[in-house]
């Protein structure tokens, strides 16, 4: 049976929150049984799109864009099996296009879907789609791309930051593969894909050693099942590592992974299965090592308040902790971990979380926490660390609570509304509550 502080770290680390009625489902699981419930994704039925989202409407480009940050949040808070969204959060920054770049709501809805569809499946396939999305042609210029001035944006990129890494390819590689991709364009008539043969290069093109009339979708055949295909699958294993475990995953790990990657032909549902399986996931270094994007964070917020992304303004407040969704800020996505940590982004989170205060303290609410200040200092800051999914506190974060909320309660004035309030606040901004 596993334990229930592993349980807890799995299911936030893949399911934004460690919810109590999915640890009850789970108390009487293996490890191997839990992370197979979790690893069920039909749990979801499949999840298709508002049609909403199938037209994009010039004249209401901002309101579709707060809808689709508000409608993705919510479903990363709802769905049985909140993994396929964690999924599609995880490829929606490796394999990056950004909204305002793009300029079309449903191109940017349909590469969203796709990683909600196939975040779990063939890694050759995923890329191969990925590669001919509208959203990607056009952000990384693809479209345009033709044998008369062939674009290395999509070819560079493809290696260096989607399945190989920096060092694994020479500039004649990027040359070569971005002759292969000439013609595979976009449509900005029908707005879709479209191969136009006339701006093809069918001349013989050097790739990783082998002459010959190399064509767009041979490349990452050749990248992801080839030569290359190691790399790749180290590459691959490593981005996963270090998005659900923690950063600079240990070599062996890496080796195995990739080995187990290489072994399914390139499924990735058994590498996150054996990643979630490996006893360093449930070390002390990957407990402690990742520290929650503000989405995440915003995950749980609405999740233990009931407020909707909506009410939450993703749209605007990701921006402000430094994460927005569907806005990358460059084709390399969000910088990790620390990145969350600096000055500006945890001011940020500061105002997010003043901004949720006074909605749960608003008078229209069936609880805003009037009670608190009746309790004992100590019971009132467990109570709303309960509230909150960390309780227990850490000795260290619960004294400062304590110290700061008795403080706060001898004040004279309105230390009675001021002080359950400020409590509120202050431990949205706990550590505990920013670690994944």
């Amino acid at each position: 049976m596993v334990g229930s502080a592993d349980l807890a770290h799995l299911l936030r680390r893949t399911e934004f929150v460690a919810r109590p009625q999915r640890m009850a489902e789970l108390a009487e699981a293996t490890l191997e049984e839990a992370v197979d419930d979790v690893l069920d994704l039909a749990r979801n039925g499949s999840p298709q799109l508002p049609e909403r989202f199938a037209v994009h409407d010039g004249t209401r480009g901002w309101e579709q864009y707060v809808d689709a940050t508000g409608w993705w949040l919510d479903a990363m808070v709802t769905r049985p099996r909140p993994l396929q969204e964690k999924l599609a959060l995880f490829w929606h920054g490796h394999f990056t296009s950004a909204w305002w770049d793009v300029g079309r709501a449903d191109h940017m809805m349909r590469q969203n879907q796709l990683y909600r569809e196939l975040g779990l499946g063939n890694l050759v396939t995923l890329t191969q789609r990925m590669a001919l999305e509208p959203a990607m042609l056009i952000y990384l210029s693809n479209g345009e791309n033709q044998k008369s001035a062939p674009n290395q944006n999509f070819a560079r990129e493809l290696m260096e930051l989607f399945t190989l890494g920096v060092g694994n390819y020479t500039e004649a590689d990027v040359e070569a593969a971005a002759r292969a991709w000439t013609g595979h364009n976009y449509d900005h008539t029908n707005h879709v894909y479209v191969f136009r043969p006339t701006r093809h290069d069918t001349g013989t093109k050097t790739f990783f050693g082998t002459p010959r009339n190399w064509d767009g979708p041979e490349i990452i055949d050749e990248i992801l099942l080839g030569s290359t295909r190691r790399t790749a699958a180290r590459f691959v294993a490593g981005k996963l590592w270090d998005a659900f475990a923690h950063p600079g995953g240990p070599a062996n790990v890496l080796d195995d992974l990739a080995e187990v990657l290489l072994a399914n032909g390139m499924e990735l549902r058994p590498l996150l299965r054996a990643l979630l399986l490996r006893p360093e996931f449930y070390a002390t270094t990957s407990r402690q090592g990742l520290v929650r994007s503000p989405v995440e964070w915003l995950v749980a917020l609405s999740f233990h308040t009931g407020l909707t992304g909506a009410d939450l303004g993703v749209s605007w407040q990701g921006e402000r902790m430094g994460k927005s969704l569907f806005n990358p800020p460059n084709v390399s996505g969000w910088r990790p971990n620390a990145a969350w940590l600096g000055t500006s982004a945890l001011d940020g989170r500061a105002g997010v979380a003043r901004s949720v205060t006074w909605r749960l303290r608003d008078e229209a609410r069936p609880y805003r926490f009037e009670d608190v200040h009746a309790m004992t200092v100590e019971a009132a800051v467990d109570h709303v660390a309960a509230y909150f999914g960390i309780h227990p506190l850490s000795s260290t974060t619960r004294g400062a609570l304590v110290a700061a909320h008795r403080a706060e309660r001898s004040s004279v004035g309105w230390a009675s509304w001021w002080a359950p309030t400020n409590l509120l606040t202050m431990v949205m901004l706990a550590p505990e509550l920013h670690m994944a």
